[in-house]
């Protein structure tokens, strides 16, 4: 996945949410590894994920932020190992695995969350209208 097409995916997704104009995330694509090293220490959990987030602001915050400030949203982590796993487990592209992942973690970064079932719909029909016609991904840039 490029910058650019990363870029792509969280400015629609940030677009969608109506957050201040201004934000700035920390996005790392890892090796699976690296991800079971951080969900160990932050997490507790001894095991490779495919993607991290670690949101510095709550949903009600970012909503009462000025329009005009510049919000520092959190960090996201991405399994790249794990991305090419489940693209192929799900018959796609990396890519289109990787811009799932990520905007799964960017919606976390946001204040979406997944702990009910009616939270993990919310959350997943977020994910298809941020992906909807993400055919660009696959194609060379």
């Amino acid at each position: 996945m490029t910058r650019a097409q990363t870029e792509r995916v969280v400015e629609s997704l940030l677009a969608r949410e109506r957050l201040p104009a201004t934000v700035e995330i920390s996005i790392l694509f890892a090796d699976n590894e690296t991800i079971q090293e951080l969900n160990r220490d932050y997490r507790g959990i001894d095991a490779p994920t495919d993607v991290l987030s670690f949101p510095l602001h709550t949903r009600a915050e970012l909503e009462a932020a000025d329009d005009e400030a510049e919000v520092l949203l959190g960090d996201v982590v991405v399994s790249v190992d794990r991305a090419r796993e489940q693209a192929r487990e799900q018959g796609h592209s990396l890519s289109q695995e990787v811009a799932l992942l990520l905007a799964h973690g960017v919606l976390h970064l946001v204040g979406y969350d997944h702990g009910s079932p009616e939270e993990a719909e919310r959350m997943r029909e977020a994910e298809r209208q941020v992906l909807a016609g993400a055919a660009y991904l696959d194609r060379a840039r």
